[in-house]
């Protein structure tokens, strides 16, 4: 079958909607306590900073030439020059070997027409939608990362990671920073970095190498579990997510992304902030 090289079928389908807008284009024996950041007060409180990332979820695959020639440099694009003020995952689908059901839960909660496929949101708002790729893609998502992160947080978390035995616990503590409304949700995706797999047509610099790939979800729902209906100004918030490290994993290489989303009336979800944190600090 004949692959268009800008845009490549899929067949994954979606009866749930998700508020869009198009934009051009381990195991061990030892306990192991991180913190995302340095966020407790003298007293022993934890802080949580009004502070707003940006969150790139990415569709693609090694079978696909566009998403080697132009998604893939467009996430190492992203990750080496605004890194910090995203969070990626990463989600291999189609014939790939890095690909898993919950990669492809979250995928049909978007129904991409094809990839490669990066959506990218925050604070409420619409997300970009770019569908395809062009030598523009990585410049294109990096703006956007840098407009959403300029954005004043409505909420945030702070998270804590522990793990023993394979067993990855996740603490996220949040805060609202004003009245809002709708339905607010936290999900939490296990995320492997430095996965060594041959990628059709790579024009990445790190060829191969594929990094920020979704491991597993949290919980049932790849839009993860509600925290908040219609949250008022300085609510709190504590949700513990869990995951199960495969012995195939490589601890050094693990990372939790934690994600926030908003329901509105409608049904429709959007992306409010989102944190990561690495298993082991480097």
């Amino acid at each position: 079958m004949k692959q268009n090289p800008k845009k490549m079928k899929n067949i994954f389908k979606s009866s749930l909607a998700v508020l869009i807008g198009l934009s051009l284009t381990v195991t061990s024996c030892k306990k192991d306590e991180t913190t995302s950041e340095n966020n407790s007060n003298n007293s022993g409180a934890i802080t949580v900073p009004q502070e707003q990332k940006s969150t790139v979820i990415y569709f693609g695959g090694t079978w696909c030439p566009p998403c080697g020639a132009y998604g893939k440099p467009a996430k190492e694009q992203i990750k080496a020059q605004v890194g910090s003020k995203a969070t990626i995952v990463s989600c291999q689908v189609g014939n790939d070997p890095m690909k898993n059901a919950d990669a492809d839960a979250l995928m049909a909660k978007f129904n991409p027409s094809g990839v490669p496929a990066m959506y990218i949101g925050a604070n409420d708002g619409v997300i970009v939608a770019m569908i395809g790729g062009s030598t523009s893609t990585g410049s294109t998502a990096i703006g956007h990362v840098n407009t959403q992160s300029a954005l004043t947080a409505k909420v945030n978390a702070v998270l804590t990671i522990k793990e023993t035995d394979g067993l990855i616990n996740v603490t996220a503590n949040g805060k609202f920073f004003s009245d809002l409304t709708g339905e607010y949700f936290i999900a939490g995706y296990l995320l492997e970095d430095k996965l060594n797999h041959s990628q059709v047509s790579d024009g990445s610099v790190e060829k191969n190498i594929h990094y920020n790939v979704m491991r597993a979800k949290f919980g049932l729902d790849a839009f993860g579990e509600s925290i908040k209906v219609d949250p008022k100004k300085d609510e709190t918030f504590s949700k513990t997510l869990n995951f199960f490290a495969q012995s195939t994993y490589v601890k050094e290489n693990l990372s939790v992304a934690v994600v926030i989303w908003r329901k509105d009336p409608t049904g429709k979800y959007t992306i409010s902030n989102s944190n990561s944190i690495r298993l082991v600090t480097k």
